[in-house]
């Protein structure tokens, strides 16, 4: 959703090929790119971020596992900090303040690739 050319508007992207596969998880690579300036719920301020996310099926959930973060929208230059997240301390995939929020559809998408093959 949205556009990687337009620093204005949010813009949410899903890269098709898992990086891993179980029965019931996937975990796949989610970059986000906001139209303003954000902060976390650490505090953290970026404007994009890079993300491997764990697809909890069952459960229809999806929480982060590491975060890039980026100052500069759009992924430009490099990412200033690496977040790692156990489940002990999840933080989930929500997009706060997206409209229309993808979230639940990305989870939907994401669970519906039961028969691809985990290399």
């Amino acid at each position: 959703m949205g556009d990687a050319a337009d620093e204005s508007v949010n813009t949410i992207e899903v890269d098709p090929t898992p990086v891993s596969i179980t029965a019931e998880t996937r975990i796949m690579r989610v970059r986000v790119s906001r139209s303003q300036d954000r902060v976390n719920w650490d505090g953290v301020p970026y404007r994009s971020l890079v993300a491997d996310v764990l697809f909890d099926c069952p459960r229809s959930s999806a929480r982060y596992l590491s975060i890039d973060y980026y100052r500069l929208p759009a992924w430009k230059g490099e990412p200033y900090l690496r977040r790692v997240y156990s489940q002990m301390e999840p933080r989930m995939m929500l997009f706060r303040d997206v409209e229309p929020n993808p979230h639940q559809r990305i989870i939907r998408a994401a669970c519906r690739t039961s028969n691809i093959i985990n290399n």
